[in-house]
């Protein structure tokens, strides 16, 4: 599950283990990354899996290259993760961990690297739950919650954190009907912490922030984590973790109190 970025990209020992298949399969590996390669072919192309593989090749390089680096990381995780369930993982490992990655619990990682970033492929609901938890786990005193669409999954969340003394913040725009009343019987249980809301539309990402220091990107609501393939990524750029502290206590100051 864990993965982040390494100097050299393994896109290039990646293809060419995935141009080692069936050329039938390839399209089919290749589009459940979302990139939108031409399978048109002309009758010669389409004579033998060598010609269909030489036609395919520099279609999908030239997709792939003109992707974001996070997306290109995206769909080297995603096509290892498919040439896994395929088999030869052993030679593939040891082509990769030449150039500084491996695959561990048959997933791409890098070798000896902080996590920074971490895909979750679709279905993986649980795995994300597990990050999620140990994101909020690193806090200390305070953790605030950026998330338009919250819902009340965030407090088995926070139970994981020993909630005994932590403040929690949350920063969202629409709560369901039955959230405040949850929040006063979690403060029940738990009296020494400390839950404020406020309403804003001034944000559309989501984001977990702990002591207004270490903040994390979330790339879909955390009640939908999961259930369709995401990434969360630690901001660790000072300009852009200083900007959002920022942006985050200005919309903070403003934000309509929500009474609990």
């Amino acid at each position: 599950m864990n993965t982040t970025k390494s100097d050299l990209d393994p896109w290039r020992i990646i293809c060419g283990h995935l141009f080692e298949i069936d050329s039938y399969y390839i399209p089919e590996l290749i589009d459940k990354t979302g990139m939108e390669v031409d399978w048109s072919l002309t009758g010669r192309q389409d004579y033998s899996h060598k010609y269909r593989k030489a036609a395919y090749r520099p279609r999908i390089n030239s997709v792939y290259q003109s992707l974001s680096t996070d997306d290109q990381l995206r769909v080297s995780y995603t096509i290892v993760a498919e040439l896994v369930k395929m088999g030869n993982i052993d030679a593939l490992d040891n082509d990769l961990k030449r150039i500084g990655w491996s695959i561990a619990e048959d997933k791409l990682v890098p070798i000896g690297a902080d996590v920074k970033e971490i895909f979750f492929s679709k279905d993986s609901q649980h795995d994300a739950y597990v990050q999620i938890r140990q994101i909020i786990q690193e806090a200390t005193t305070l953790i605030t919650v950026i998330d338009p669409y919250i819902d009340s999954s965030i407090f088995t969340v926070f139970k994981t954190a020993s909630p005994q003394s932590f403040n929690f913040r949350l920063l969202t725009f629409r709560l369901p009907s039955d959230f405040v009343h949850e929040a006063q019987k979690f403060l029940s249980q738990f009296n020494k912490c400390k839950i404020e809301i406020r309403k804003t539309k001034e944000f559309h990402d989501r984001f977990i922030v702990l002591d207004a220091i270490n903040c994390w990107h979330i790339g879909c609501s955390i009640k939908d984590a999961g259930n369709k393939a995401f990434m969360i990524s630690r901001i660790e750029d000072n300009a852009n973790r200083d900007a959002l502290v920022a942006q985050m206590e200005s919309t903070w100051a403003n934000a309509k109190v929500v009474n609990i």
